[in-house]
């Protein structure tokens, strides 16, 4: 599968490779997904800046949340997800072709959402959603 691979830090145009890697295999409770669409976020960019502490070393694929349908179980996951279009929040991983996610953050969506509203839902949304009901 190929994969947007941060290779290092700084100006966009020069910190990504496009490469080759293998399909991830998902584990206990797990999903794979093939993914539609990715989100773009703060915490990609902090990431890409090497301003992330939680970010993985490098070379690392980044992307917190997709879009795409389940093509593949692990152990133990919910088989009414197979097949099923779903925006997930990945936890890194997002900027390739096939990405794994447990299945408690991997949640079904109807194909009328578009990819861009389907992926704001996943960390733009939630973040939004939390920092009001803590104003109040």
């Amino acid at each position: 599968m190929q994969a947007v691979v941060l290779v290092k830090y700084g100006n966009p145009e020069r910190a990504f490779e496009l490469r080759e890697l293998n399909k991830p295999e998902p584990k206990e409770g797990e999903v794979r997904i093939k993914v539609e669409a990715f989100g773009l976020n703060y915490a990609d960019v902090t990431a890409r800046k090497g301003m992330y502490k939680d970010a993985p070393p490098l070379p690392a694929v980044i992307g917190y949340d997709v879009v795409g349908v389940v093509d593949k179980l692990g152990p133990g996951a919910d088989e009414e997800l197979l097949g099923k279009r779903v925006v997930a929040l990945t936890r890194f991983g997002g900027y390739a072709e096939y990405v794994v996610a447990n299945q408690l953050v991997a949640h079904e969506i109807n194909y009328q959402l578009s990819n861009a509203a389907a992926t704001a839902l996943a960390t733009q949304y939630s973040t939004a959603y939390y920092a009001s009901n803590m104003a109040t």
